[in-house]
């Protein structure tokens, strides 16, 4: 577990429920960051991740989703954060996004993890944009800390992604989005503002404005 700053800490070894480790389950993926490589806990994590979600693709701008996934990770592990966070970020799409399951999640990574996993995933049931997407802040923001700093990597990454689909194609990546530029840029700038008011002192907050007035100044130009 991490320590009170929420920064590195020693890894464990994730056990499942019959005493085995995820770790002996590691797959070597092309494309692998070497530090993911260099620990078992973490490469058990990103094997899962990869099961997951296989090739899918993000609709915002249709690359990889692992690819993402990465990108959310790097900027944990450059500012230090421990492994279970960086774990978290791996999997945080896993079952919102990808084929996990989270009896499943709970099973491979335990308690913590799994929690803080649902914590990031959007309710389904709820069928309106809007009120999924407030739904899923408020209770990011009612987590804590922790959740909140994977959400806000992971908004860092979204918002860079919602850049490159519109300036590739805006209206291909609202067809694979299945909702408007617009609404995306509200959430993200919604989001944001979450993160400020409830975590002012977040490591990614200047990145994060500075990338949502880069979107902001895009959508414009479109």
């Amino acid at each position: 577990m991490a320590g009170s700053n929420g920064h590195r800490a020693a890894g464990r070894p994730v056990l499942r429920k019959d005493g085995s480790a995820l770790a002996g389950d590691r797959r070597e993926i092309p494309g692998t960051p070497e530090w993911i490589l260099a620990s078992g806990y973490l490469s058990g994590a990103f094997s899962l991740a990869a099961k997951a979600h296989g090739s899918q693709r993000r609709p915002s701008d249709g690359r990889l989703f692992l690819e993402h996934v990465s990108e959310v990770v790097g900027l944990l592990q450059r500012l230090e954060f421990d492994e279970e966070l960086v774990a978290v970020g791996l999997l945080h799409d896993s079952v919102e996004r990808g084929t996990l399951g989270e009896p499943e999640l709970r099973d491979a990574m335990g308690n913590s993890i799994a929690w803080l996993v649902m914590v990031l995933s959007e309710d389904p049931t709820i069928e309106s944009f809007e009120a999924r997407k407030a739904a899923l802040r408020a209770q990011v923001a009612a987590a804590g800390l922790r959740a909140i700093t994977v959400f806000a990597a992971d908004k860092l990454s979204d918002i860079a992604g919602l850049r490159r689909g519109i300036d590739a194609s805006q209206d291909a990546a609202e067809k694979r989005m299945g909702t408007s530029v617009a609404s995306m840029a509200d959430h993200y700038r919604d989001s944001v503002q979450m993160i400020a008011d409830v975590r002012p002192g977040s490591a990614f907050l200047s990145a994060l404005r500075l990338e949502l007035g880069r979107l902001d100044s895009l959508a414009k130009a479109c």
